[in-house]
């Protein structure tokens, strides 16, 4: 066995490692995920006024504040009894902002933080070597690969390689989605606007006028680059089919008509935008199997899980009902625009139940006379003795940062695929039974990426209805009794772009915060392993997995492990929201935090 360790794992804030134990033949046999800091946030929150929640916890994360500060948000609801009456208003408000800034943190990963390792020079070899026999195919395909996804600064064999087509515009898409936010938040990140009851701001005509015009830019960008049909036509024969076989059918026979004109050249000018490249390319079974070509990155083989009995998918819900006032709390079962479920391992769906979720920390490095515990009751202790902060202890000792949510006892992964299966989308769930019906497995890095490409045509459609919503002539708060937030507590339910992200707070007499626990998307992805010795998501994701990508085809190379950064980075791992630091010499605490 060879130990290879990728550390840090991402390109944004790092904090993460991967471990992987890689035997003779190349595949991996065993892996572990480590998360290298504490995060703090929950105990700066103990003795604080609840509604300070909302802005303390946005800055756990730079990427994602909007979906912190929601989740918060609607955790205050619940505590002051206004979850029921919040007006469309400020549902409408929240719907727009965290769909612009879920559109920009998808362009960040697809294109900024996962897209780039489809420039490694692992595709080169194996696209463009002789006795691979691919010719003009395997060379044009490397050619997109380079010209789309380079990132900047990058070399290859000591040459400087200019930056992707839709690399640059991907980061210019950003832009314009923190811009279309903006009349509204104000600022991104860190936004102020947000407090139970509703919202603070109060738009009227001209900044949901500007907010359309920045929203016209950035369909410029998914007709450019994303989609090569209309994205109305994409999501009527695909969200909105009429079953899960009518939308991979639509989506087969449009890249076959597309393959059949492309004579070889598989370009943006003849329609391979970025999707259908995708889509094409990324998949075994679909380039290979389904459509016939001779080579394909099989994305689909990597990142599966073995085992269904010890994996599911689960999303808590996101984007509130249109058109009515107030929501329920616990995130009812097809009340949101993206529901909450769980979905299992053999794709059966079940309702949520926010009583099954525990955290373990049997292999984390806190301190607790009890292994697992709900988050209601949860504690944030790290351990005192140092001795015991090993990352490269073995399943049976502790090697991480993070603690191990499980539902009901299972690992689940979170994110796009998670959402997309829980809302039975109809071409996700339809690929997902078709790799089931070849005997693959439904989750993979490529179902992964294709899940958040989906996910990007599902917002950008619903975008203008959430903006329309808002109605400037009606309110968009409502009073809060403070009394109520005594000796009570409550739940946030919501969806960051990476997943689940739940928050629970508990107050005490005065009103003031005794117990905040946030389990954040990371932490369910990149969990390790638990009382039982369940692995994680991403722990499981790895077994079996070519070292190499592409089943080996050239040999093993264990320095370009380019099946981890795949699969690692598949889950679009935020670190910062799972972990920070943690002051051992005791000099600093317990202190007071102020926002500047």
């Amino acid at each position: 066995m060879v130990k290879v360790t990728v550390d840090p794992l991402t390109r944004i804030e790092g904090h993460t490692r991967i471990t992987a134990e890689v035997d003779s033949n190349g595949t991996i046999q065993y892996a572990q995920s480590g998360g290298l800091l504490f995060r703090g946030f929950e105990r700066m929150l103990q003795g604080k006024d609840p509604r300070d929640s909302a802005l303390f916890v946005q800055r756990i994360c730079g990427v994602c504040p909007i979906s912190h500060g929601l989740t918060s948000v609607n955790a205050l609801d619940h505590l002051y009894g206004v979850a029921e009456s919040v007006p469309q208003n400020a549902l409408a408000v929240r719907n727009f902002i965290q769909a612009a800034n879920m559109v920009a943190s998808h362009a960040t990963h697809i294109y900024v933080l996962w897209g780039p390792d489809l420039s490694n020079p692992r595709y080169r070899d194996v696209l463009t070597a002789p006795e691979m026999g691919l010719g003009e195919v395997g060379k044009n395909v490397w050619s997109e690969m380079v010209g789309r996804f380079t990132p900047l600064s990058y070399k290859m064999d000591g040459k400087a390689i200019p930056p992707g087509v839709s690399y640059m515009n991907a980061l210019t898409a950003k832009r314009r989605c923190q811009e279309a936010l903006a009349p509204f938040a104000g600022k991104m990140p860190h936004v102020a606007i947000l407090y139970p009851g509703g919202v603070t701001c109060n738009p009227g005509l001209g900044e949901i006028t500007k907010a359309a015009a920045t929203y016209l830019k950035i369909l410029d960008f998914v007709k450019d680059h994303v989609l090569g049909v209309d994205l109305d036509v994409w999501i009527e024969n695909t969200m909105k089919a009429k079953s899960p076989d009518a939308a991979v059918n639509f989506v087969v026979e449009h890249l076959s008509g597309l393959i059949s004109k492309a004579d070889g050249k598989f370009t943006k000018e003849n329609g391979f935008k970025d999707v259908e490249f995708f889509a094409t390319f990324g998949s075994e079974l679909v380039g290979e199997r389904l459509l016939g070509l001779p080579v394909s990155l099989r994305l689909d083989k990597l990142g599966n899980y073995n085992d269904p009995s010890k994996i599911q998918f689960l999303s808590y819900g996101a984007y509130y009902k249109r058109g009515q006032d107030g929501y329920t709390p616990e995130s009812a079962d097809w009340e949101r625009f993206v529901t909450s479920a769980i979905t299992k391992g053999d794709l059966s769906r079940e309702p949520f139940d926010s009583s099954k979720i525990t955290e373990s920390i049997a292999c984390a490095f806190y301190t607790d006379d009890v292994q697992s515990r709900h988050p209601y009751n949860g504690t944030t202790v790290p351990v005192a003795d140092h001795n015991l902060i090993n990352f490269e202890g073995d399943v049976t000792s502790k090697y991480s940062w993070m603690k191990a949510p499980r539902y009901n006892g299972i690992p689940a992964e979170v994110g796009p695929l998670a959402r997309m299966l829980a809302a039975q989308d109809p071409l996700i769930m339809g690929l997902a039974k078709t790799f089931q019906t070849y005997g693959m497995s439904p989750a993979s890095v490529y179902m992964r990426v294709l899940g958040r490409m989906q996910e990007v045509a599902r917002l950008a459609y619903m975008l203008p209805e959430w903006l329309f919503d808002i109605d400037p002539e009606k309110p968009f708060a409502t009073s809060i009794d403070f009394n109520a937030a005594k000796d009570a507590q409550a739940i946030g339910l919501w969806e960051a772009p990476r997943g689940a992200l739940g928050h629970w707070i508990t107050t005490d007499s005065k009103g003031k915060v005794s117990n905040y626990q946030a389990i954040v998307p990371t932490t369910w992805n990149l969990s390790p392993r638990d009382e039982n010795g369940i692995p994680g998501p991403a722990e499981q994701g790895l077994v079996g997995n070519a070292i190499s990508g592409i089943d080996n085809v050239l040999g093993a190379d264990n320095t370009n492990p380019i099946s981890i950064m795949h699969v690692g980075r598949s889950y679009d791992p935020c670190v910062a929201c799972a972990i920070h630091t943690v002051d051992i010499t005791g000099k600093n605490a317990p202190r007071e935090y102020r926002l500047l």
